[in-house]
């Protein structure tokens, strides 16, 4: 990016969509659409004025972001809040970094929504975006940022699903869903935010944003088949059918269901063939019907701790580094459990993700079972240099079809992407 793009990239905001459903293990309403953006590096006096009065981490603590700020939302001059569509106004409270963040606000039901425009356009062909997000109250909302490069009719819409936790600035690493027409990312001349609730309509949208940031984008994108649930399916089926094209996968174990053959569960032996498999075996603790966040904190860590001990003492030490959310909810408590003893932790998105990360936290998946729309991010992913995650539970009669499931890792295959585990991900984007 070139000096005159960044002083002319004054600000930018983001706004969330999702994408296919989970399933029922998932237990999360609705499908979305999901795309891109990307990360970056803390701006020279970060560390000095992003501390926050609220005794939780802020861009100051995380110098080693990738990539560089490229809009602080100080001033707000250069964006305008779109007709209907809620207010913008500046935030001095407990700022993500700077003096000031942007805050986004519309009524029960309703929407917020801005844009910001660039006569000269912005070049941002080589760029993925991210940004500093914290919900107030609503724990899922919907964020889209569109590029208009150079009108609405050549655009590409970036989005995210965003399931807690309120009260939290968390960074969202867009990737990319929606192409219209044929966008020249080298002249984008408009740029549209909107935050959406997404659940239960009523209620009002209260966010915050950030503290944007663009990283180069990798030229090879990458694919993470994550399988959740420790179901028996995932070693007769899924293992199988990798294998054939030397692909590992990623399975999410909870320790309790280990061995319930009567409900088509995972024996423990089944789970050392994962792992000579070079499949990675990730903690997901036991909650029921109920999300981690429905738990007393002190009851969140021990579930926490107990679910890794469990891949440790068993000899899974590698992907007990990594977390996948039960029921997809992430509140305020889980979140900074989950920092405290995980480096990586999965929920819903809706979307790719930008890479490089800037929060490993806050890793997206998508369903792996909604057919074309599945193939589509696995596709932008490649094209935009973002990781895919795709989410899977039942293999075979209860679930996804076999055959559906081999057409498409043949997909994957032919697809210009880096399949990997968790662990092969991580420490790659470390380097």
């Amino acid at each position: 990016m070139t000096d005159r793009t960044r002083r002319s990239f004054v600000t930018a905001v983001v706004s969330a969509g999702a994408l296919g459903s989970a399933g029922c293990l998932s237990n999360v309403s609705g499908r979305d659409g999901g795309n891109g953006s990307t990360p970056a590096e803390s701006s020279p006096n970060s560390v000095e004025d992003g501390d926050s009065d609220d005794g939780h981490e802020t861009a100051a603590e995380r110098p080693d972001l990738p990539g560089e700020r490229i809009a602080s939302f100080e001033p707000l001059d250069d964006w305008v809040s779109m007709i209907d569509a809620g207010t913008l106004e500046a935030a001095t409270d407990e700022p993500y970094a700077g003096t000031q963040s942007a805050r986004l606000r519309a009524d029960d039901a309703e929407y917020a929504a801005v844009y910001t425009t660039n006569p000269d356009g912005i070049d941002l062909r080589e760029s993925n975006l991210s940004l500093a997000v914290k919900a107030a109250e609503r724990e899922q909302l919907q964020l889209t940022l569109e590029l208009l490069a150079p009108d609405h009719r050549n655009a590409v819409a970036l989005r995210r699903t965003l399931i807690g936790p309120t009260d939290r600035w968390v960074r969202v690493d867009f990737g990319t869903g929606r192409v219209e027409g044929q966008p020249s990312l080298a002249d984008v001349r408009e740029i549209r935010l909107s935050v959406r609730p997404r659940g239960d309509s009523t209620g009002p949208v209260d966010c915050r944003v950030d503290d944007l940031r663009a990283v180069d984008r990798p030229e090879t994108g990458k694919v993470l088949l994550l399988f959740d649930g420790t179901l028996e399916s995932h070693r007769s089926v899924a293992l199988e059918r990798l294998s054939e094209y030397g692909f590992a996968g990623v399975e999410a174990v909870i320790p309790e269901a280990v061995g319930e053959i009567r409900s088509g569960r995972l024996t423990r032996e089944q789970l050392d063939d994962l792992a000579d498999a070079g499949w990675d075996l990730v903690a997901r603790p036991r909650t029921g019907a109920r999300s981690l966040a429905d738990y007393a904190p002190d009851e969140q860590a021990e579930l926490i701790r107990r679910t890794k001990a469990y891949l440790e003492t068993n000899g899974f030490e590698d992907g007990a580094d990594h977390f996948v959310a039960p029921r997809n909810v992430v509140g305020p408590n889980t979140m900074d459990l989950v920092r405290e003893h995980h480096e990586a932790a999965f929920r819903f998105g809706g979307a790719p993700n930008a890479l490089p990360l800037t929060d490993p936290h806050n890793l997206g998946f998508f369903s792996g079972a909604e057919g074309e729309v599945t193939k589509e991010y696995v596709d932008r992913a490649a094209e935009f240099g973002q990781l895919a995650v795709l989410h899977f539970e039942h293999i075979g009669d209860d679930g996804l079809s076999e055959r559906r499931f081999a057409d498409l890792l043949e997909h994957v295959d032919r697809a210009d992407v880096d399949v990997v585990t968790a662990t092969e991900f991580l420490d790659h984007d470390r380097d």
